[in-house]
């Protein structure tokens, strides 16, 4: 698969409903881990040319958490999450049970290991729902942060990519808690022909070519 444009044609609802799927997943695994209702969305699924993801999540000098971990399996992929800094406070109340945006203005290592938990929860529920759709085995690896801007963890990323990739799965993100609402990004990036596997997937479960 050459063209991103063609996926984004005709396979742009399948991936959205992938989307929502893990989404709804990982609001259930949040809402049961806190102990409150949490809820999730998916604004915005796209598939970019590698090259272009900085331009299209306006990679500026702001500081972001980026958590990153490798897929193996059926489909070989990397996958990168990033939330802006002004987040992350918010993000690691919700998971530490406290109210989002309590004031607390330290990113200490108790909420470092919550942003490492939360990438595990985003992360492992679009792979699950990615898995039983398509019915491919995809095994994650354990997350590791960063924080830092995002060009410079674009920049590190797209150097290890830039061999065995041509485009990303760009999943916009929504997590929100009554009147809170903070966005991320989860980019999964397949290695070389792994995309094409990904599409041949999907026309087998949607029935477009021979299951055989």
């Amino acid at each position: 698969m050459n063209d991103p444009s063609e996926i984004n044609a005709f396979y742009k609802d399948a991936f959205q409903e992938l989307g929502n799927i893990g989404a709804g997943n990982a609001a259930t695994a949040l809402s049961q881990m806190v102990g409150r209702t949490i809820g999730t969305s998916v604004p915005k699924v796209m598939i970019i040319p590698i090259e272009k993801v900085p331009e299209v999540v306006d990679a500026n000098e702001q500081i972001v958490a980026g958590i990153y971990l490798k897929v193996y399996g059926d489909i070989p992929a990397k996958i990168l999450v990033t939330f802006e800094h002004a987040d992350l406070l918010a993000l690691t109340d919700l998971l530490m049970g406290q109210p989002m945006g309590g004031g607390t203005s330290l990113l200490n290592e108790m909420r470092i290991s919550a942003l490492k938990e939360l990438g595990t929860i985003l992360t492992g529920s679009f792979l699950n729902a990615l898995a039983k759709f398509l019915d491919l085995q995809m095994i994650p690896t354990v997350p590791a942060l960063a924080i830092d801007t995002m060009p410079s963890i674009l920049n590190t990323l797209l150097v290890e990519l830039s061999q065995d990739a041509r485009f990303a799965l760009l999943i916009q993100t929504e997590i929100f808690e009554t009147e809170t609402r903070l966005t991320g990004n989860i980019f999964l990036i397949p290695e070389a022909d792994a995309l094409d596997t990904m599409i041949k997937a999907i026309q087998k479960a949607a029935g477009v070519i021979d299951a055989g």
